[in-house]
């Protein structure tokens, strides 16, 4: 009999992010997993040291993708952080094996890379909003500009969510060749929103800390109680170092829930009217991707990485970042229930074309066959 060729070993893909808790990156990340964990070997390393588990490594257990810490991994630049963070993931590496090392956020994108030139790994870093653009404190932005700057030649593959994040990369030390664009995906679910429901109410998910401004959502919704208006349902969902001012510039309105981090996301969309965004500067909010999916006519900022996905009049509403314009976009919209059903179907119509997890895990996977794998983990 002849013999049987061998079975071809699975990749074996590494992701690194700094954070585990709820979050755009995070995500992105989770849903990679979810569409690549039958074609790929996976780990997932999260920094932090946290005794209980976060929300990403509880989601990751369910699907049987395996989990590890960096617990020097952190939100921290002190180069004695840095130092210890690559020794203890170039030690996962090299219990591991990987094939290729996906790094997820500017922290886990520092260590990453060079954990990754030592080990020798080929490093992928998918950059979920460059720390170095004008809105950013100069301090920071320039800490940002220089760590990318110096790491940009290590990086084997750059993804960027968004043109915007393109041209920015274009700034960096890297061959036009290494860099992609693809968009954020998430995977379809079956609820839907009513947008022309009445009373409708409205529902901002983000987490509570600099860029997202839930302190301008309140300043406008006081403006529109000057105007008269009845104040409508409001829900902010998330959590974060900005939670407790939040919670006392909205402690004597009634129609304001905090819940936190919750994980039905897409069970109250489907039980609001509009979904809002308000943010300082952005890369390619997944939240808006959710409200698109749930057919939710949209406001936020009028941002040019915002533009990419919504368009003014036709899936949604783009306003500066004053009180008074925003509460003429939120007064707009809770008065006009056949708009918020137009907008809505139009932003459905964007989600179902562009904004699929399959369609972004295939565009990903493609990158990562661009990497041989051994033959033996």
């Amino acid at each position: 009999m002849p013999q049987q060729p061998s079975e071809r070993p699975k990749q074996r893909v590494m992701f690194v992010i700094t954070r585990g808790d709820q979050g755009g990156a995070q995500t992105h990340l989770l849903e990679l997993c979810r569409a690549l964990h039958r074609e790929i070997q996976l780990l997932v390393v999260i920094g932090g040291t946290e005794p209980a588990p976060s929300p990403l490594e509880l989601e990751l257990h369910c699907l049987g993708v395996e989990v590890a810490r960096v617990p020097a991994l952190g939100n921290s630049l002190s180069p004695g952080r840095l130092i210890l963070g690559v020794w203890q993931l170039r030690g996962l590496m090299r219990h591991w094996s990987p094939d290729v090392l996906h790094l997820h956020s500017a922290v886990a994108g520092v260590v990453g890379r060079l954990a990754g030139r030592l080990s020798r790994c080929p490093v992928i870093y998918t950059v979920h909003g460059f720390g170095f653009k004008p809105q950013v404190a100069p301090m920071r932005r320039t800490v940002a500009l220089l760590a990318e700057w110096l790491l940009a030649p290590l990086t084997a593959r750059m993804i960027c969510v968004s043109e915007t994040e393109l041209a920015l990369a274009q700034r960096l030390p890297i061959p036009r060749e290494r860099i992609l664009v693809i968009s954020n995906g998430i995977a379809d679910t079956a609820l839907r929103a009513n947008p022309g429901q009445e009373p409708a109410s409205l529902m901002m998910v983000a987490r509570m800390e600099a860029p997202k401004r839930h302190d301008l959502l309140i300043q406008a919704l006081r403006v529109l109680q000057s105007r008269g208006r009845a104040m409508p349902r409001v829900v902010l969902a998330g959590e974060g170092p900005l939670w407790p001012s939040v919670k006392s510039a909205a402690q004597d309105m009634a129609a304001v829930d905090l819940p936190g981090d919750v994980k039905d996301v897409a069970a109250r969309l489907a039980n609001c009217q509009i979904f809002v965004l308000l943010s300082d500067h952005e890369a390619q909010p997944i939240s808006i991707i959710e409200a698109m999916r749930a057919g939710l006519p949209i406001i936020a900022s009028d941002l040019p990485e915002i533009r990419q996905l919504v368009s003014h009049g036709v899936d949604g509403v783009l306003t500066t970042n004053r009180a008074n314009a925003v509460a003429d976009a939120l007064g707009s919209l809770l008065a006009d229930p056949q708009k918020r059903v137009a907008l809505g179907r139009a932003a459905r119509r964007k989600y179902e074309c562009d904004f699929g997890a399959a369609r972004m895990a295939q565009r990903i996977a493609a990158v990562y066959a661009e990497f041989p794998t051994r033959a033996t983990p």
